[in-house]
């Protein structure tokens, strides 16, 4: 649902609750002038009152470790699907085209109204008062009514005159009955569809006539003499909504008020009982906002101890939002954070799924930066490949393009000449030697980082390494340390497993048993590098799930470590035993294609 309407929900809810109180608590009472004030200043209120949102802030407990020299990171599960775009609900649109259309069709009420007492003006007679008061006489025959400065009376009631009635139209234009008038006419446009609105606009214009009465028995009218006044003109024929006519259709209840007692000016003080609305409402605006403490660690790492997988969006100062893995959010510097906050109310999960999905369903922890230099916002690009038999279709957010215009197209995409992440999301059976083609072309375009994103539950993130690399990787095995690892996958998907240089020890092994051989040898030397040769013709299934299992072994040693040295799991451990337990194991992965 539109924002705006989210919030002209709360607008109606507080109006409503608002105006109950001064139904029920202050209708009654003689204070006219303070009762204007509390009507006009709660209606306004009510516009502000959803816009005010009161900050906490809390300390965020934070972790920060040294990030580990780990080229291939492990990130969170993710489930490749084709890129659809999702089909917009209709009653959303419909909502807003209703709400417009009822807003536009008061506002037209109001501009007629106004319209027409212009034209009465510039066509009748203008009388200049000494008090600033202009007397338009009309040969119209309607009853007499004020709207700014303006006076409208018929030739008859001109020609013979009644002081009481002008002294009613001038405490109007005294007291700027009109100006009210009209900001309420404004307000019940925004809010046509909220009967509190209309009985506020109804019980204002009813105080108006009650200030005004007073006003004239005070400058000395006889009170039964203008009672009868009221009497015989009884039915109002001005019809201009925005204008304060002399007989308002409130006959009864005006003379009733001229003919009650004063209130007590302690009833007064019944308007105290709006204070705990205004907190109550004020708190159910409140957000939390989780300050990190700033930890005085090169690099530091931020981890978040607590239930749920929530979704990590980074802002910057000028409010540009990206999502962030969970890795990117961990190797954030707390430097550089100026605040962090928790949304887990309805409206803001409500608006991050239009855009994120379910991802936003268990809360979005907002991350803002203090500068753009310090975290640019790199473009999102989804790079789809389909399988249909022998060849490859591919999707670049959602348009199809060939091979060879996939770098053109990922440069359009992104914003200008900035960073971009490239996901390249492929089913299971996508060969692999599809998806160095694809990094071939990428790499024409720079600027790029990629992640391997494949089902069932398999997202790895890479760096796009510059070609010759991978050509070389055979050959820098031979100069390796003895201790370094070769994993080969052939065009069936199996693994051939090399310990040392010159192929001294091969072992051959399926997908399932990679974890614990991997592990082993970590455990044996904790600074050991891995090296992937990729036939390109394997899937490319079975090559993410090998980088993952390599990924798992890793944290399962780390994990082992700081159970075995402090009795608990490493992301429990002090930032110095962190540290101490990162320098002890560090795990290198390089992959090329043949």
């Amino acid at each position: 649902m539109p924002a705006f309407l989210i919030y002209e929900g709360k607008v109606a809810v507080a109006l409503l609750v608002f105006y109950l109180f001064y139904r029920f608590l202050l209708k009654k009472e003689t204070f006219h002038r303070f009762n204007r004030v509390v009507l006009v200043g709660t209606a306004v209120l009510s516009f502000l009152l959803p816009l005010c949102i009161i900050t906490i802030h809390k300390p965020m407990e934070v972790v920060s470790v040294v990030p580990e020299a780990v080229t291939v990171t492990e990130m969170p599960a993710m489930e490749a699907v084709p890129l659809v775009e999702p089909a917009v609900p209709w009653w959303p649109i419909a909502l807003v085209i209703l709400y417009w259309a009822g807003v536009a069709f008061v506002l037209a009420r109001v501009a007629i109204s106004i319209l027409s007492i212009v034209r009465i003006v510039r066509r009748g007679e203008l009388i200049r008062e000494e008090d600033g008061c202009i007397i338009i006489v009309t040969e119209r025959d309607i009853d007499p009514f004020s709207w700014m400065r303006y006076i409208v009376l018929s030739r008859k009631d001109w020609e013979a005159p009644n002081a009481s009635i002008l002294a009613h139209e001038k405490a109007h234009i005294g007291y700027g009955h009109s100006v009210e008038l009209l900001l309420v006419d404004i307000l019940s446009a925004l809010q046509w569809f909220n009967p509190a609105i209309w009985m506020l606009r109804s019980d204002l214009q009813e105080l108006h006539e009650y200030e005004a009465d007073d006003a004239v028995l005070r400058s000395g009218a006889n009170i039964k003499e203008y009672q009868y006044l009221l009497i015989r003109k009884a039915v109002s024929k001005s019809g201009y909504s925005v204008a304060n006519s002399f007989n308002h259709s409130i006959l009864k209840n005006r003379i009733t008020m001229m003919s009650k007692s004063k209130s007590p000016l302690l009833r007064g003080l019944r308007v105290l009982y709006a204070l705990p609305l205004v907190c109550l409402g004020m708190g159910l605006q409140a957000q939390t906002v989780y300050v990190p403490v700033d930890k005085d660690t090169k690099n530091p790492q931020i981890v978040v101890r607590g239930e749920g997988n929530p979704l990590f969006i980074v802002r910057t100062e000028a409010g540009e939002e990206r999502a962030l893995s969970q890795e990117e959010f961990q190797n954030l510097d707390p430097g550089q954070i100026n605040s962090m906050e928790v949304l887990k109310d309805q409206a803001s999960i409500d608006k991050y799924k239009e855009k994120y999905g379910d991802k936003a369903a268990e809360g979005i922890i907002v991350v803002t930066v203090k500068n753009e230099a310090y975290y640019p916002m790199p473009t999102e690009v989804n790079l789809l490949l389909v399988q249909e038999g022998e060849s490859v279709k591919y999707y670049v957010n959602g348009e199809n393009v060939s091979l060879d215009a996939l770098g053109k197209k990922v440069d359009e995409v992104r914003d200008g000449d900035g960073f971009a992440y490239v996901n390249i999301i492929g089913n299971p059976e996508v060969r692999s030697g599809k998806i160095q083609e694809v990094k071939e072309e990428l790499r024409k375009v720079g600027m790029l980082k990629i992640q391997y994103v494949c089902k069932p539950d398999v997202m790895v993130q890479r760096r796009l390494d510059p070609s010759e690399m991978g050509k070389d990787i055979v050959e820098f095995m031979k100069s390796s340390k003895k201790d370094d690892v070769q994993i080969r996958l052939n065009g069936q998907d199996k693994l051939l497993y090399i310990r040392g240089k010159n192929n001294r020890d091969l072992v051959t092994l399926y997908q399932e048993d990679l974890f614990a051989l991997a592990k082993k040898d970590i455990e044996k030397n904790n600074d050991i590098s891995f090296f992937f040769v990729i036939d390109n013709s394997s899937s490319y299934g079975a090559y993410t799930a090998a980088v993952q299992s390599v990924s798992d072994a890793f944290k399962a040693v780390r994990e082992d470590l700081a159970q075995a040295q402090y009795g608990k799991p490493f992301n429990q451990l002090e930032d110095e035993q962190q540290q101490e337990l990162i320098q002890k194991c560090r795990v290198k992965i390089f992959e090329t294609g043949k």
